[in-house]
This record gives structure tokens, C-alpha cells and sequence, in this order.
């Protein structure tokens, strides 16, 4: 347990960030050089997979092919070098003071995968709320991750709920004493979060069940506590924590080694997070920003109604971000454009996945309900007449403006 723990662990958790996928730090690159022909000589010649679908892409997730295939190595691994290891020391009775180093490390691995979610769901910084694009988005056309982001970025409170669990739960298993405690609050929350990851196809499932696994071994001492407390009503003495030194004094610095680490990670998670919500609030003005229904719409010289038929049709335009702007055609679908306002007058836009293709529009009759774009699209030239969406109607977008009502006199459900 302890050498797959630290295998694991070092330099970063796997399948945690995807501290393997794109990294440039030294250290992480000579971990990612030890193991990366050790993974592609096992995946395709002792699993027989595709070289391909090995391969590392820094996209964010943190379940690739290449994540699980590496677990299975860190397995065998750790397997061998606990055989060495126990054939070298075989006359040591116990390992008390090694597997009181091991708890104590994982404690601050879990504290530290605790503090870092859960501050950034308290202070707003992992879920922000719906863009102006996903609700005219047509429901089904999300995907189950892009759903929950959703689903908990509208609901600010629940945010706030689960993010305070995960920080009380990280802060308790840092301290001293409250290990248990501490331990049982960080496993409903991870079990929770490994729900919906598991419902919501979260790539972020491997770290989430090694929580679950971390949590549930700082908690095997106290399974016959637990067992006499909540099933037999019998009096529960306590687990004395086992010394890792003779010297008290070095006892007391290892016992604050945690708080210490707990307390950076809270300041470093805290810093990181608050710039996270200021940036979901760098978005357009309000005499530009918002969801214009196009009214009419015209491409080289032709008018096209707005008929469901016509894919080619605008439907909504929407700005909301500095960057980036959405156009929604009348079957539905969105497109996004990289976006540039030159003078506030004139858009430059270009494509994510079509370098050569480019559109310059001008802001024509700019007023606080209306706008007028006009110029070549691609190898079209268009204008389109835009009309304002009202974002506070309770009827069009109830998801941004119900809120919280103590009395209903009926269900709203839609």
C-alpha cells in the first residue's frame, strides 16, 4: 500500500488534473519519461490497444486510456517492490512508524483534493453561471457534463452547500485528533462527487474513487468505534495515534506539518479561485451583451425568412464574453467565433477550427434594443437586424430569474 501510494501520489495524483498531459515542469517531465515507453510497451504489446488511443492530450481530462493503462502499471510496480522489500526486511516484525507516515500523508493528500475543490465551489470559481448561449441552447443538445455544469452553476446555493462539506472535511482531517471526523465528512462528499461523475460522465473519476479509497483506509482503525457506536451501543474507547519519533518535541512539529499544509493550500486554492469567479465576470457591456432575436436576416442581397427549414438562417446572436460570439442558427445549432471589436464598431471574427476562414461585420445602428450587422461572412455578405431578448422574463428564461420561493402555490416544473 504504501509504495502504490506513493508511486501514485508523486509527482501529482494521476488522473487527477492531468498532471501527465502537457506538463513543462522538470520534475514532472522526468516522471512523464520514466513511465511514458513503460505505458505504450504495455498497452500495445500486453493489451493489444491502439497505439493512438494511448496517446497523452492535454484536453482536460483526467480519465484517458492512457491514465488507466499507467494505474495498471503502478500496480504491478508496487507489487514487485513490496515482494523485494518484504524479502530484504523479512525479519521486521511490524512497520507501526511506516504506516503512521502513511497516514499522515494521506491525510494531507486528501485535505489537499478536499480544500482545493471545495474553496472553489464556495467562492464561486469552478461553476459559473449559465452563459447567455445556454439558454437559448436547445435542452437536448447538452452533454451530461455540460448539464451538471449547468445545473450547479444556476443553483448558487447548492454550489455553496457541497464546497462548504468538502472545506470543513478537508480542515478537520488536518488536525490532530479529528481525523475520523474529518475522514467520514471527505468520504460522503467524494462519494457524492464520484455520483455525479459517474452520472454526468465526469473525466475525473479515477482521482475521485482514490479518495473514496484514501478516506475509507484512514478509517479502518475506526471501524469497530463506528461498528459499537452506530450497531451494538457499546462503549468506544479511543485509537491512540501510533508516535513517528521518540522525540515528543518532533512529535508536535509532525503533528503540525498538516495545519501548516492545510493553511497554504487554503491561501494558494482561495487566491486561484477568487480570480477564477472575477474572470466568469469579464464579460461585454450591457449596451452590446445579451441574446438578439434576428428579426431579418439577408445574404447577398436575398432575404431568408425565418423558416426551421433554412440551417443557413441566423436565429439568435449572441454576445457575452469579450472574445467570443455565438450565432444560433434556426435549427438550433450554435457556432462560436473568435471575436475582436475593433472601436466598438466593427467585429473581426474567425474560426477555431478553420484558419482561412474570417468575417468582418460592422455595429450599425446601435441602439439599447436593436442592432444592425452588416458585412462579408465567409465568402457571403450579410446583414442581419437584431432585436433584444428580455433576460429578466420569468416566462422565457425562469432558470436565471425564479430564485428561491418559501411559498408555492403550485408546482413549476418544466
Amino acid at each position: 500500500m504504501f509504495v502504490y501510494y506513493l508511486l501514485y501520489i508523486g509527482p501529482g495524483p494521476v488522473g487527477s488534473l492531468s498532471t501527465y498531459q502537457g506538463t513543462t515542469g522538470l520534475d514532472m517531465n522526468i516522471w512523464r519519461v520514466l513511465w511514458h515507453q513503460v505505458v505504450l510497451w504495455v498497452g500495445t504489446n500486453v493489451l493489444h490497444l491502439n497505439a493512438n488511443a494511448l496517446a497523452e492530450v492535454p484536453n482536460g481530462s483526467g480519465d484517458e486510456l492512457y491514465d488507466y493503462v499507467l494505474i495498471l502499471c503502478l500496480i504491478v510496480a508496487a507489487g514487485l517492490l513490496t515482494a523485494i522489500w518484504s524479502c530484504l526486511d523479512r525479519k521486521r516484525t511490524n512497520y507501526q512508524t511506516l504506516y503512521g507516515w502513511l497516514r499522515l500523508l494521506m491525510r494531507m493528500t486528501v485535505g489537499w483534493g478536499m480544500l482545493g475543490y471545495g474553496v472553489k465551489k464556495v467562492l464561486a470559481g469552478q461553476f459559473p453561471p449559465p452563459s447567455l448561449a445556454r439558454l437559448v441552447e436547445p435542452f437536448g443538445q447538452a452533454s451530461p457534463m455540460g448539464l451538471l455544469w449547468t445545473f450547479m452553476g444556476a443553483s448558487p446555493l447548492y454550489n455553496f452547500f457541497g464546497g462548504l462539506g468538502e472545506t470543513v472535511g478537508g480542515l478537520l482531517i488536518m488536525l490532530p485528533g479529528l481525523t475520523a471526523l474529518g475522514s467520514l465528512i471527505c468520504l460522503a462528499m467524494s462519494t457524492n462527487v464520484l455520483m455525479l461523475n459517474l452520472g454526468y460522465d465526469v473525466p475525473r473519476k479515477i482521482f475521485t474513487i482514490h479518495l473514496i479509497l484514501m478516506c475509507l483506509f484512514l478509517l479502518i482503525p475506526e471501524f469497530r468505534r463506528l461498528a459499537n457506536v452506530f450497531v451494538f451501543n457499546r462503549r468506544a474507547d479511543p485509537v491512540p495515534e501510533v508516535p513517528l519519533f521518540s522525540d515528543k518535541l518532533l512529535n508536535r512539529a509532525a503533528a503540525a506539518l498538516p495545519i501548516v499544509f492545510g493553511a497554504v493550500v487554503l491561501f494558494v486554492a482561495g487566491r486561484q479561485s477568487y480570480q477564477d469567479a472575477r474572470g466568469f465576470t469579464v464579460v461585454l457591456p450591457p449596451p452590446i451583451r445579451g441574446v438578439w432575436l434576428v428579426d431579418e436576416f439577408v445574404v447577398d442581397g436575398t432575404p431568408h425568412p425565418p423558416l426551421l427549414t433554412d440551417s443557413g438562417r441566423w436565429k439568435n446572436v449572441i454576445f457575452d464574453a469579450t472574445n467570443v460570439l455565438t450565432v444560433q442558427s434556426m435549427d438550433g445549432q450554435q457556432n462560436d467565433y473568435l471575436m475582436q471589436v475593433d472601436g466598438g464598431k466593427t467585429l473581426k471574427l474567425k474560426s477555431a477550427f478553420n484558419p482561412n476562414w474570417q468575417a468582418t461585420l460592422a455595429l450599425e445602428s446601435v441602439q439599447p434594443d436593436r442592432i444592425v450587422l452588416e458585412g462579408q461572412f465567409g465568402n457571403d455578405h450579410v446583414s442581419a437586424t437584431l432585436d433584444r431578448s428580455d433576460l429578466t422574463d420569468p416566462q422565457k428564461f425562469p432558470l436565471v430569474n425564479r430564485g428561491l420561493h418559501w411559498v408555492d402555490p403550485y408546482m413549476n416544473n418544466r
